[in-house]
Order: structure tokens, then C-alpha cells, then sequence
């Protein structure tokens, strides 16, 4: 199998559709000998923040000297970056190869009268086979949704389970309540395993510590850092964790006060396993966050203007959209390019974040389930007047850079299925410098 057949090939299977449950991925990955079962896997679910926390927690022990596996979907910009160990893609040959193994074990599994496994699942499964053959010392595993039925919960022991922010969002499959939400992102949490909760609203806490006490887990909850000073290259904090050790000017490159709190369930997350044994030194924690990239997460591709891309589609991340806009750029013109996908809830999302803005531009991410950007334009003009829809990315570019001039600051976000083209379309139009 070719790199282009395999990609061919999961194409054709995720047109087929999804369908919750872990009986097939159980299936799957039993015709693969349960290599999950025998990797060291640190699993992270949430709503926000499950990206940038894992880039910090994989960073952290890249830098004391292991090799880290790392899942996360879906992709930003490349589709080989959902697959990483110590930040390098995988290669289209291994991913070709491990493909035509997880294909043979799924038409194995169908054969013997098992269900066809999802795209989704099938990916998971690449993700344990490729990081089981590289001898990974620890795999940092994203949830693709919710918690309790999503395929990455096929595996039984995990070293610790992590819950970063929880909020509403793909309501449609998870519940329409915080609470319920909750429910499905806390059943990732296995017996006797320690769990690091971020600082959640307290029905969420009170979901998650029932879940703990039910499998006999250990509770950690992120305390509230000492101090977080924010600047235009980054976000700096101190921090106390819950065991008492002091950390002092804890820096990441990536913009916004609640990285403090990302920063902080990375943090407690590498000190739970200092505790169990492994050697983690402050110099670690400190270079291994530094050093940590997400890319599209309020990522700043351009400098003339100042343009900053980010992935935030939900109520939680707008809120964060907002707050981070408020400290880093009060003074200066806010343009904004906006595309969602129809299912989320852009009536929230823009009731936070459309009012800061000068000029709102929409346009139509070409997606499967893209909103019409004229839909999404006089659900903006709700909450702003200056509202635009372009008929494509490149005119919503070229009129954003117009409009923004060399002083001003363009905001794209909305869904992450149109961020690659946008980082790309910049190119053309604005001074491109590329932050590194």
C-alpha cells in the first residue's frame, strides 16, 4: 500500500459515517494483539486547552530525555501532524505501512462477523501501532470527543487521566447540560488511576471527584498559579502545585492567561509522575514548556499586518478569544475573518467575541458541514454593524489586510477546517513573517 492508497482508502471509510460505541475499536485493536495495552499512555480529554496542554506535557518530557508518541486531531495544517513522536510527523511510508496492517486486522475483524470500524477508529489504531513499533517510552492520547465512547478509551490502564476545561460543545452527541458533559468526559478515568482535573466550574468538578471516588482514583486539582503577566511574546507564571513545590517564572511562547492554567495541568500532571518515580527536574518543566508549539492555537503567522489564527469554535473558547483580545490588543483595529461549521454554536460564540471587533468578514469553510457565511453575517449584525460576507478566503484576506492596514490586528478563527488555507493565503497579501 502507497501513501495515496492508504489516504484513498480512510477517505473512503469516513464517508461511511461514525458510530458511538467501543465494540469495534475493542475488536480492532484485539486482531492487533492489544498493543495499547503495552504503552505507557497519559490520556487527556476536555473541551478546551487538550492541545496545548498535551504540547506542554510532551515537551516537558521530551526535554528530560524520553520518546513521546503524541495523537491529536484533528489536523491544523498537515494531516501527517495527528501522528508525532518528540514533535517530528510520521512519515507517509510508515503511515502507509502501519495502514495496510490496521486495514487487514479491520477486514479480519469484519470478516469474522464483527462491525466495520470508523475512520476515526481506524486512526487511533494506527496511532498504537506506530508508536508501539518505535519503542515510544510514554504516548500522549487526545480524545477525538467526549470521553466515555470515544475509541481512544479502548485502552483499560492509562499511566494518569487528565481533564482540561470542560464547556459546551458537541451537544448533539455529548448532552445538553454541563453536567452531562462532564459524565462523558470523566469516563476516561480507570480504576485506581490518578486523575489532574483543571480548575473547573463546580458542576463539573462535582461530576469528575464522584467518577475518581467510584474507581478508587486519586484526585488532583490544579490550584490557581501565584502570578501570570502577559506580554506579546507569551505568558509567564508562577506556581504552587498541590504538593507544595514552587515553581517561579514558568514561560511559554503561546499567547493568552489561560495558558497559565494549560501550563499548570501539565505541570501537575509530570510532577504526579516525579512522585511515582520519574526522574523530572525543574530545569525540564521549565525549558520543556518554553520550547512547546501549538500550532492555530492564537498562533501569530504575520507581522504587517498583525495576523493570528486560531481554532476556538465553542462558547468556552470564545470566552478565551475575548479575554485574550482585551489584554494584548485594546488599542488597536480588530478585523475579524470567521467561518463555523453548522453544528456549533455560533450565536454564543459571537455574542462573546463580535463586539470587540471593528469589521467581522465571514466567509464559508469548505467543509462538509460549513455554515453559509450570509447565515453566520446577519447572525453577527446581531452584535456588530460592520459585518461582511466574502464569497471566498482570498477576498476575505485581501479586504481584512486592507482594512487592517500595517497597525492593525486580523483575528482568524471560527473552525479549524480552514486554517491551513488561510496561514497559506496570507502569504500574498501581508508582510509574512513567520513567529518562531
Amino acid at each position: 500500500m502507497t501513501y495515496a492508497e492508504a489516504r484513498d482508502y480512510i477517505e473512503k471509510i469516513g464517508k461511511k459515517g461514525s458510530i458511538p460505541g467501543l465494540e469495534n475499536i475493542c475488536g480492532l485493536m484485539h486482531m492487533l494483539s492489544d498493543i495499547q495495552e503495552k504503552l505507557k499512555i497519559i490520556h487527556i480529554a476536555g473541551t478546551n486547552g487538550k492541545g496545548s496542554t498535551s504540547a506542554y506535557i510532551s515537551g516537558i518530557l521530551k526535554q528530560a530525555g524520553y520518546k513521546v508518541g503524541r495523537f491529536s486531531s484533528p489536523a491544523v495544517f498537515e494531516y501527517l501532524e495527528i501522528f508525532t513522536i518528540n514533535d517530528v510527523p510520521i512519515s507517509e511510508q510508515e503511515y502507509a505501512d502501519c495502514m495496510e496492517n490496521v486495514r487487514e486486522a479491520s477486514e479480519t475483524l469484519t470478516a469474522s462477523g464483527g462491525g466495520e470500524p470508523t475512520a476515526f477508529e481506524m486512526e487511533t489504531a494506527l496511532a498504537f501501532l506506530y508508536f508501539y513499533r518505535n519503542d515510544c517510552d510514554f504516548v500522549i492520547l487526545e480524545t477525538g470527543m467526549g470521553g466515555t465512547f470515544d475509541s481512544t478509551n479502548v485502552i483499560s490502564a492509562p499511566v494518569c487521566s487528565v481533564i482540561t476545561s470542560v464547556s459546551m460543545d458537541h451537544m448533539n452527541f455529548l448532552g445538553n447540560t454541563l453536567y452531562e458533559i462532564a459524565g462523558q468526559k470523566a469516563g476516561i478515568i480507570k480504576q485506581g488511576r490518578p486523575v489532574i482535573t483543571a480548575e473547573q466550574k463546580e458542576e463539573v468538578l462535582t461530576v469528575i471527584r464522584q467518577r475518581a471516588l467510584q474507581k478508587r482514583a486519586e484526585f488532583i486539582r490544579v490550584e490557581k498559579p501565584r502570578r501570570i503577566f502577559c506580554h506579546p511574546e507569551g505568558t509567564v507564571m508562577d506556581y504552587v502545585s498541590s504538593s507544595g513545590i514552587f515553581l517561579k517564572d514558568i514561560h511559554t511562547r503561546m499567547l493568552g492567561t489561560f495558558q497559565a492554567e494549560n501550563m499548570a495541568v501539565a505541570i501537575e500532571t509530570v510532577l504526579w509522575l516525579k512522585k511515582a518515580g520519574l526522574p523530572i527536574f525543574e530545569e525540564d518543566i521549565k525549558k520543556g514548556i518554553a520550547n512547546a508549539r501549538w500550532p492555530g492555537r492564537f498562533e501569530r503567522v504575520c507581522s504587517r499586518p498583525a495576523v493570528y489564527l486560531d481554532g476556538g469554535h465553542n462558547p468556552g473558547a470564545a470566552e478565551r478569544i475575548r479575554e485574550t483580545m482585551e489584554i494584548y490588543f485594546t488599542n488597536s483595529k480588530i478585523i475579524y475573518i470567521m467561518g463555523v461549521l453548522a453544528d456549533k454554536d455560533y450565536e454564543t460564540v459571537l455574542s462573546i467575541t463580535a463586539p470587540l471587533a471593528d469589521e467581522i468578514i465571514t466567509i464559508t469553510p469548505d467543509h462538509v458541514r460549513g455554515l453559509d457565511g450570509k447565515i453566520l453575517a446577519e447572525a453577527a449584525k446581531k452584535y456588530n454593524k460592520n459585518v461582511f460576507c466574502a464569497e471566498h478566503l482570498e477576498q476575505a484576506i485581501t479586504q481584512a489586510a486592507a482594512s487592517a492596514g500595517t497597525g492593525g490586528v486580523i483575528l482568524v478563527f471560527g473552525s479549524l477546517s480552514y486554517l491551513a488555507k488561510a496561514k497559506e493565503g496570507m502569504r500574498k497579501y501581508v508582510d509574512w513573517k513567520e513567529r518562531i
